[in-house]
């Protein structure tokens, strides 16, 4: 898994991640990043899953941690460009009553009140 990060405006942060969500070192890195900026003041995360190749129940697990930090910090994170397999898989799992998945960043961004 990759991931790269970029600051938007009105301190939004989006993570660009690229490749499969399944755990281990590389997936917690989404979390640790979050809980930094966090640290750090920032309240409001999209996580751009465009190129996500394929996410298991631990990548689930790790996105659940994510928003939990998030919003237990008073901010909030949501799901963009998401492609129908990872859609689908939120909906088998009843996560997409948790998540707040959009087509577009641009979407996303509009969202984050």
């Amino acid at each position: 898994m990759k991931l790269r990060q970029k600051e938007l405006k009105n301190g939004v942060v989006l993570f660009e991640v690229e490749g499969s969500i399944v755990g281990g070192p590389d997936a917690m890195t989404l979390n640790d990043e979050i809980q930094k900026l966090i640290g750090g003041g920032t309240k409001r995360f999209i996580v751009d899953m465009k190129s996500v190749e394929h996410i298991n129940s631990s990548g689930l697990g790790i996105l659940i941690a994510s928003l939990n930090a998030v919003r237990q910090a008073g901010g909030d994170l949501k799901i963009a460009n998401a492609s129908s397999r990872v859609l689908d898989l939120l909906k088998i799992t009843k996560l997409n009553q948790i998540f707040e998945s959009y087509e577009s960043v641009d979407e996303a961004v509009k969202n984050l009140a």
